[in-house]
């Protein structure tokens, strides 16, 4: 099956107060953790929007393509349009992950992987709600390409109802949103 994975890591981070992509978690920025796992799965297909401090980041990290979205400012919907009309032509299935969710792990992603058929959605199931990581077909793609805004993909989740498959994923609970949320992970490791 011909998947791509797309890391979202576009925005500023305003409420972690700097750039949350490159802070240090066991000796690596936090971008690199999502990029490894993920580069363990789709090594030839593991791409990451990049828009806010693009050169600093591009500079810190490796193992993925870079899709620059320049109208970053404009919300996470604007960066999952922007990747899946770069990867639309190329790939039975988008895998879309954020960079700020560090407990996945790339047996996670293999888990979501052996559940797509390439025709299903296959999503993580977590605090009560479907969200990503999660697959997407082709068949989604010119709606995935129509979010704006800070509309993410969970927003179209959460209203299908056909064609979906779920993984139950707790670890996908934590997601690096503030400085207090960086100190909650360490405590945990």
């Amino acid at each position: 099956m011909n998947l791509a994975a797309l890391i979202l890591a576009a925005g500023a981070g305003s409420r972690f107060g700097s750039t949350k992509q490159l802070v240090d978690i066991d000796g690596k920025p936090m971008l690199q953790h999502c990029i490894d796992s993920t580069a363990t799965v789709l090594p030839e297909s593991t791409y990451t929007v990049l828009g806010n401090q693009s050169e600093t980041i591009a500079g810190k990290i490796c193992n993925t393509q870079i899709i620059y979205n320049p109208d970053w400012r404009k919300g996470i919907g604007h960066s999952i349009a922007t990747g899946v009309g770069a990867l639309k032509e190329g790939y039975q299935g988008i895998l879309i992950l954020l960079a700020d969710q560090p407990n996945i792990k790339h047996y996670h992603l293999t888990q979501l992987i052996q559940l797509f058929n390439g025709h299903n959605t296959v999503c993580s199931f977590y605090a009560g709600e479907r969200g990503v990581p999660a697959i997407f077909p082709q068949s989604q793609y010119n709606d995935l390409m129509a979010l704006r805004g800070d509309y993410g993909a969970k927003r179209l989740l959460q209203t299908m109802n056909n064609g979906l498959q779920t993984l139950s994923l707790a670890e996908a609970i934590l997601d690096i949103d503030t400085p207090d949320d960086l100190e909650n992970l360490s405590a945990t490791r």
